[in-house]
């Protein structure tokens, strides 16, 4: 901060501030502030147009009320950006006499590497796009990630294509599919085949997202088959991602799979425990926010599906911290956490006793014939446990109906089951041994609880169903 008064009545003002809006709104909206004080106004510089923006919405009444407390007068408040920011506007805006490579003010907005939290669940991933970002990473192209929606596939794509252009002078190119679908439309239309295909087919690098969207678009396959071929000659590194691995896309060219899987395929799965804590902390660091452990351990157990959930969740956090929680308090617990949950229901539909049955068959490998079934078998009996705790968690069916449901003659063996799961995930360690298997039973309830109720927002229809006839075939 600098201003032509005294230090200390630059603090006082800014005490002020602090004590009028709270210390968490505060420091979420004022710390990366600079204030310039003149005898006749102050002036509050945000670090981007949009804080600028909201400050200026929300608190000027709040300011004003503050300066006039500091400086015993009615002072007028201008909120503006730094000079930096509006530098960049002013370029966004107008451009140069002679603009920059179209390739570095393409990845000056691209996610980097540094924004990309490493687990278990993308390690491989994660390490080929850093060596195919390289000028020797020739080796591992094509490079084809894959994965659901949502756990990082954009951020790795972008991520290559940044490193990339700010390492060497390669001409690099990020695309997703349906843009390039549209170009070459376009360009059929216009008959300029030449300038598109000249777009793509000099290029060092041609990353290209979401290719699964070229599925049963049979002329834009051949000539994405012909653009990777004639890139591929010139030595071009051709990374790709899709929602699928190649061989499983439907209506897709054989041509074009073949040249999917000529390189390597890397998978990114659903973030595990660790790597969901490890960016729940990170968003919430980066929006500002404190969390206590017991608050970022509770949504680690909800936010299962994606990354862009957890910023979801993170998000909401922040608004409803901000609305609710007390302004003296810096740190954001459980109760918060459990407010938010409440106040978003996970599903308005009702959950059936066979999805849950059909879930846990399907993460154990055992047959739902064997999930009601008799079978004393130590690890098969574990899985019926969970299908008795979560059948009792997630509906609302009593033990005798469970019971019933599972196949068992008497109520009690439910409620036991019941207990011997509450009881694990009481204990500090939730690993349990099966044979020479170690599992987490945290996280599989966690997983499981989360592929149920997904199971029950989507469309009823083609749900997978069986007979609850422990005789059926």
């Amino acid at each position: 901060m600098t201003c032509p008064s005294t230090a200390s009545t630059e603090q006082q003002l800014r005490e002020e501030l602090s004590r009028s809006l709270g210390a968490r709104p505060y420091r979420m909206w004022f710390s990366n502030t600079a204030v310039q004080c003149n005898d006749d106004s102050i002036e509050i510089f945000a670090a981007t147009p949009l804080a600028a923006s909201w400050i200026n919405e929300r608190f000027s009444a709040v300011i004003e009320d503050a300066a006039k407390t500091t400086f015993g007068r009615d002072i007028p408040v201008r909120i503006s950006v730094t000079k930096e920011q509006r530098e960049e506007s002013s370029t966004q805006r107008t451009p140069h006499r002679q603009p920059q490579k179209p390739v570095r003010r393409q990845t000056r907005q691209l996610l980097s590497f540094d924004d990309f939290v490493i687990g278990t669940c993308n390690q491989l991933a994660c390490s080929a796009a850093k060596q195919i970002s390289q000028e020797d990473g020739r080796m591992v192209s094509p490079l084809f990630i894959h994965g659901s929606c949502g756990v990082g596939k954009t951020h790795l794509l972008q991520a290559i294509c940044k490193h990339a252009a700010k390492t060497s002078a390669s001409k690099v190119r990020y695309v997703t599919a349906e843009q390039f679908t549209n170009e070459f439309i376009a360009s059929s239309r216009s008959g300029e085949f030449s300038r598109f295909r000249n777009r793509y087919r000099y290029l060092d690098l041609l990353a290209i997202d979401d290719v699964h969207f070229v599925a049963s678009k049979t002329k834009t396959q051949e000539e994405l088959v012909h653009t990777l071929d004639a890139a591929g000659l010139r030595g071009a590194r051709l990374v790709l991602a899709s929602d699928e691995e190649p061989r499983q896309i439907r209506r897709l060219n054989r041509a074009l799979a073949n040249r999917f899987v000529a390189g390597m395929i890397a998978e990114i799965q659903r973030p595990d425990r660790e790597t969901r804590t490890n960016i729940i902390q990170r968003l919430s660091q980066a929006q500002g926010i404190e969390l206590t452990n017991g608050a970022v351990d509770r949504l680690a157990s909800q936010a299962i599906g994606s990354i862009r959930e957890i910023q979801g969740m993170v998000t909401r956090l922040r608004a409803t911290a901000t609305l609710f929680e007390q302004r003296d308090t810096d740190t954001i617990g459980v109760d918060t956490v459990e407010r938010l949950l409440r106040s978003t229901p996970h599903t308005t539909q009702p959950i059936r006793i066979a999805d849950v049955i059909e879930a846990t068959s399907a993460r154990s490998g055992f047959a739902v014939l064997e999930i009601r079934g008799r079978s004393r078998a130590s690890n098969i009996v574990l899985w019926r446990s969970v299908a008795s705790y979560l059948g009792r968690k997630l509906t609302s069916l009593s033990y005798p109906e469970l019971a019933h449901a599972l196949g068992r003659k008497n109520h009690s063996t439910v409620h036991a089951a019941v207990k011997r799961i509450e009881q694990l995930l009481e204990k500090p360690n939730h690993d349990v041994r099966i044979g020479e298997e170690s599992i987490d039973i945290q996280e599989v309830v966690d997983q499981l609880t989360w592929a149920i109720r997904s199971c029950a927002n989507g469309s009823s229809k083609n749900k997978p169903r069986y007979r609850m006839d422990p005789n059926a075939s």
